[in-house]
């Protein structure tokens, strides 16, 4: 008895092992609505892995989290406007990590986790590589922030 258990375990185990490794192999670029090419990613170490081998090709890169702690969240609808209020990029089901390529310019990104809405204005300098930090502080008692709290972006050279 013990040693079907065992067996099973194991089989299970590695079942679970080859379906992690074959999602951060199916982390591909894609192209939302507006052309604008993204990867969107970053559930399980293998995914953050995966997600990391693309960020040289992205010059924006997205993080969406929550809590005080900053866990990461998934199922993130957002839209990114320019400053004529015209959509430039769209996606639906956003996982945690979202990398993707825009020219220089001024943005507004609208952003929904659970029903609850952010709006984060930026600009965008192409020629460098910028990570913004969306965060929901707490989903259900207190309205969603930006985190660091000052200016809400980074850039990484």
């Amino acid at each position: 008895m013990m040693l079907k258990q065992y067996s099973l375990i194991s089989t299970l185990l590695i079942a679970l092992c080859t379906c992690r490794a074959a999602l951060a192999d199916d982390l591909a670029i894609q192209q939302d609505a507006h052309g604008v090419d993204y990867v969107t990613g970053g559930i399980g170490s293998e995914e953050v892995e995966a997600m990391e081998s693309f960020k040289k090709q992205f010059n924006l890169y997205f993080l969406f989290s929550e809590g005080k702690v900053g866990r990461v969240i998934d199922d993130i609808n957002i839209s990114i406007t320019d400053n004529k209020n015209q959509t430039v990029f769209a996606l639906e089901h956003a996982a945690p990590r979202l990398l993707l390529n825009l020219p220089s310019g001024k943005y507004q990104a609208i952003a929904s986790y659970l029903g609850n809405e952010q709006r984060y204005r930026f600009t965008h300098d192409a020629k460098k590589h910028q990570r913004v930090i969306l965060n929901w502080k707490n989903t259900t008692d207190e309205e969603a922030n930006i985190l660091p709290s000052a200016p809400g972006q980074e850039e990484e050279e």
